[in-house]
């Protein structure tokens, strides 16, 4: 029974195969359970929340079956990294999925692949992309410690990029092909909760698109670091972008061509000049003319990167350029900024810039707020309009090379109070070096300086250069300014500029004419040097009296005149002047009947001009010499009351030394004249002769003048009056400072000598006496000496006059014989031409009547004398004279047988009334047309003689009585025709005397 009870052992046969249908049915409950375990956790929610439990990771998809274990298929993905720092999200229609379970064992979310072909939406940060196209990650970790991407990548079509703040659409239609990788770090720094500043140097990427974009959205990133640069405008956008460790690396780039783009430039934005920073225009006048500038046209922005460096490329054509309104047309721009390549997390401010613009301005003001500070802040303005092409390289913010071409119809230049304008063509560039050159070159051009129009239909270049930098421009500045074939319309318009070298009023006025000239001026920041020359056809040009104004006391002279200007230095402010090597020269017509030509040169051969500042006075040594034809401009400088004026030509030198214009010593002024006019009083003498003036110490000068050889005319009468020898002129003044201010006839003293003169003709004198008086000079020559003092207002001095054998008239009679005239002249008053003649005389000796017998008359041998104790005289053009006189004569014959008939025709009554040895007094009176003898009283042995004698209108008239011995005789003369009274004569003549007086 126990044996019956004992199994049977089982064989290895039989065991087999129950072992494989027990593995078939464990494996198939495995499968079963994992099946059924990987659906519920694939469409349940427990395995989502699971994972989403991971600390900023969340996970969702609508439904999922598990192809094999470790890979899964889901639809409706989302995942996401809520961090607020960097947000990361993912959504797709479709996709398989693996995610590492060791990895969720420990809290992170490890997808070790993922493959979307359809997703809808992958953002980062604030953009968005939605659109169809697949995406591919391997090996990929988020969490909110770290986060990495072993290898991502994107195929897009038809997307778009949104700001999911504000939900712009920043690109639309992309077309996407990526590939990207990012090394293990944690995105967020755990200290300030900013993104790691080493994000981007784990990045790298390839991207490739095509999309439809707006410019400023694209470029923001980039534009960001131009704050004074903003684009708009939407266009076709293609790139392709490497990045490596979060450089772009050489041969990315990003194109975006646009039909329609507008670029904005903003002034007020540039940032002002320090450590690589763009320099700003001066803010001041911005408000004036906006800073604003707008360019719009047609077409592109390119960002490339080329040999290690990232550049932004702006390229339109057909632009308008505004600022307020128009000024630019068809015009092409390019503008290119760039700076160093390196993360982009870190790109710097563009330092490097090039600008290129080509096209017509219509308004070149434009360019007024770049060079209205130049010049120490007063400016220079350009207007007109023409053809402008800029070239503009900038490095390290700072302008480094450019070029400037303006050609234009119309073009002028205004700077320093001086104006431009014509046709032509402006070209200014930047060399390397940091200097800045310009060329101004104008045809048929006009010019001006302080509104005075000077210049019209020249041909005008203006070339300068200075430092770029401006506190160097200020001190290292210089320029050429040349011209030629310039027509000066209005002489009378240089003026102003003779007058700031001239006494004040001027002497010399540029009344009117107009003249050519040529010439070149250069300049830097301190000096002007160069030459010019004008030269000109009939230029009136007047030398006046300071003191005077009117027309009458003008010289008026017509000449050609040519004048080369040398300027070997000038200060800018007006403080230093060297004028040496200038020649002037000019030619006028003279009166003569030969109608000479009157050349005159002057050559400065040194002229150093200087004042303590521009409103100063000026002072300055001038030494000059020359040709002068025209002494007159001596005129200026001496006493109009005196008389005094010169005129004629020689040889000039002289060294001018003056301060504050006033003249010090050693100045002095020599003339070699081979013509020479002198004027004093009514007179012009006229020689050959020399002049001088010196200054002899401070505040005192003389004027000295020398005649070796004159004659002497009267004013109104060329006739010679008087020819002689060492004529000399000395004028002085102590109060020179004052006399140059205004040349007042009390600041001066005048002496004029004339030692050794004759009297050609004594007739000439015959307009010194009374007009129908019945005396008259008939001939006979003379000798005489003088000598006047003009003291201020004042005058005094002396003439002696010898006549030898003159012959005279008295009424019908004739005389001969010798005249010694002495006239003491003092108490002159030259306002009124009155003179003191105290002590002069008047002696006749030798005098006889002419015979027609041949022995000698009776008269043979009369003399007579008249000294003047007391006299006065008006020096006028006919003088007039009241003295006393003190009679003296040999005997009353030649008186008898002058004014009586019978006396002269019986030999017997004109010896009868011959009395030897008379004395006697008289009042003499010579009056404008008549000659008196009053109060005549003569007494010599028995003869008493009382008279009054009136000659006029070529007869003699009055009445006289004498007394010889016992008898008294009375005599009245009416018209040359005597009546004898010799009934009580004493008693007539008293009566007649008495009615006389009561007329």
């Amino acid at each position: 029974m126990s044996e019956l009870n004992t199994p049977e052992p089982t064989s290895p046969a039989s065991r087999w195969p129950r072992l494989l249908l027990m593995s078939v049915a464990v494996m198939g409950l495995l499968v079963a359970a994992w099946v059924g375990g990987t659906h519920w956790l694939l469409n349940g929610t427990w395995l989502q929340e699971r994972i989403s439990r991971i600390d900023g990771i969340e996970i969702q998809w609508r439904s999922g079956t598990s192809l094999h274990p470790g890979s899964w298929e889901v639809e409706g993905l989302r995942i996401a990294r809520t961090d607020a720092t960097l947000p990361l999200e993912l959504e797709a229609e479709r996709a398989t999925l693996s995610l590492s379970l060791l990895a969720l064992l420990r809290g992170e979310l490890v997808i070790k692949a993922l493959d979307a072909d359809a997703i809808r939406r992958v953002s980062v940060g604030d953009i968005a992309l939605t659109a169809q196209g697949s995406l591919t990650l391997r090996d990929t970790l988020l969490s909110r410690e770290a986060i990495a991407i072993g290898a991502l990548d994107i195929d897009v079509a038809a997307g778009e990029l949104t700001r999911q703040s504000d939900g712009a659409s920043l690109v639309q239609s992309i077309t996407l092909d990526g590939e990207a990788s990012l090394d293990r770090l944690n995105p967020v720094d755990a200290d300030s909760g900013a993104l790691n500043p080493d994000l981007l140097a784990a990045l790298d990427a390839t991207l490739t698109l095509h999309a439809r974009a707006d410019a400023w959205d694209v470029f923001m990133p980039y534009l960001s670091a131009l704050p004074w640069l903003s684009l708009r405008g939407s266009g076709e956008l293609t790139g392709s972008l490497t990045l490596a460790e979060g450089i772009l690396t050489p041969g990315s780039q990003l194109r975006l061509d646009a039909p329609g783009l507008t670029a904005t430039l903003d002034e007020t934005r540039l940032r002002r000049q320090g450590e690589r920073e763009w320099r700003t225009p001066d803010a001041e006048g911005m408000e004036e003319r906006p800073a604003r500038h707008l360019a719009h046209g047609e077409g592109s922005v390119v960002l490339t990167v080329n040999d290690r460096a990232l550049a932004l490329a702006l390229q339109l054509d057909d632009v308008t350029l505004t600022d307020t309104h128009p000024y630019a047309r068809n015009t092409a721009l390019a503008l290119e900024a760039r700076t160093r390549n390196q993360r982009l997390d870190r790109i710097e401010p563009p330092q490097d810039a090039t600008l290129d613009l080509d096209g017509e301005f219509t308004r070149l003001d434009v360019f007024d707020r770049y060079l209205r500070t130049t010049l120490d802040g007063q400016g220079i303005l350009l207007d007109g309009a023409g053809r402008v092409a800029l070239s503009l390289g900038v490095e390290a913010a700072r302008p480094a090379r450019g070029e400037l071409d303006i050609s234009a119809d119309r073009l002028s230049v205004e700077a320093l109070q001086m104006h431009i304008g014509g046709a032509g063509e402006l070209h200014a560039h930047l060399e390397e070096h940091d200097r800045l050159a310009a060329e101004l070159r104008l045809r048929d051009a006009h010019f001006a300086h302080r509104g005075r129009a000077l210049m019209s239909g020249a041909d005008i270049s203006v070339n300068a250069q200075s430092p770029w930098a401006p506190e160097q421009a200020r001190q290292e500045a210089e320029g050429t300014l040349t011209w030629e074939n310039a027509r000066l319309d209005d002489v009378a318009r240089l003026q102003p500029y003779l007058a700031a070298f001239m006494p004040s009023p001027a002497p010399l006025i540029m009344a009117e004419g107009s003249a050519a000239s040529s010439g070149q001026i250069s300049a830097n920041a301190t000096h002007l040097s160069g030459q010019a020359t004008l030269r000109g056809d009939a230029v009136t040009t007047l030398w006046r009296h300071a003191s005077e104004s009117s027309d009458s006391d003008e010289t008026r002279i017509v000449s050609d005149i040519a004048l080369d200007l040398n300027l070997p230095s000038a200060r800018l402010d007006g403080t230093q002047l060297d004028l040496s090597g200038t020649r002037l020269r000019w030619a006028a017509s003279s009166d003569s009947a030969d109608g000479e030509t009157l050349e005159s040169l002057l050559l400065l051969r040194s002229a150093h001009l200087e004042r303590a500042g521009s409103d100063a006075p000026l002072s300055g040594d001038v030494t000059l010499e020359g040709s002068v034809r025209q002494l007159g401009f001596l005129d200026a400088f001496l006493p109009d009351a005196h008389g005094l004026s010169l005129s004629g030509n020689g040889l000039l030198r002289a060294r001018l030394v003056f301060r504050d214009r006033t003249p010090l010593p050693p100045t002095h002024l020599r003339i070699d004249a081979e013509a020479l006019d002198v004027g004093f009083l009514d007179y012009l003498a006229s020689g050959r002769g020399e002049l001088s003036v010196a200054i002899e110490e401070a505040d005192s000068a003389e004027l000295s003048l020398g005649l070796p050889y004159f004659t002497l005319t009267r004013e109104g009468d060329d006739r010679p009056h008087l020819q002689g020898r060492h004529l000399t002129l000395t004028t002085r003044t102590e109060h020179l400072s004052e006399a140059l201010d205004a040349p007042a006839p009390e600041l001066f003293v005048t002496h004029v000598a004339l030692p050794i003169t004759e009297v050609p003709d004594l007739t000439r004198y015959n307009a010194y006496l009374p007009d129908g008086a019945g005396l008259k000079l008939e001939g006979g020559q003379a000798s005489l000496a003088s000598e006047l003092w003009l003291d201020g207002m004042r005058a005094r001095g002396s003439v002696t006059l010898r006549a030898f054998g003159a012959d005279l008239a008295l009424l019908d009679q004739r005389l001969h014989g010798d005249v010694h005239l002495q006239l003491n002249l003092s108490d002159g008053d030259l306002a009124t031409r009155r003179f003191t003649a105290d002590d002069s005389f008047l002696h006749l000796e030798n005098v006889a009547r002419p015979q027609t017998s041949t022995p000698p008359g009776p008269d043979t041998g009369w003399w007579v004398r008249l000294d003047m104790p007391r006299a006065e005289l008006l020096w006028a053009d006919s003088p007039e004279l009241d003295a006393r006189l003190a009679l003296g004569m040999r005997d009353t014959g030649l008186l008898a047988r002058l004014f009586l008939a019978k006396a002269r025709e019986r030999d017997w009554l004109g010896r009868l009334l011959s009395v030897h040895d008379i004395a006697g007094s008289a009042r003499l009176i010579l009056g404008e047309a008549h000659i008196a003898l009053e109060d005549l009283e003569l007494d010599g042995g028995p003869l008493q003689l009382r008279a009054a004698l009136r000659l006029a209108d070529e007869q003699a008239n009055g009445a006289l009585y004498a007394r010889l011995g016992a008898l008294g005789l009375g005599v009245e003369l009416v018209n040359g025709e005597p009546t004898l009274h010799v009934i009580q004569p004493r008693r007539w003549f008293e009566r007649w005397q008495r009615l006389q007086r009561l007329r």
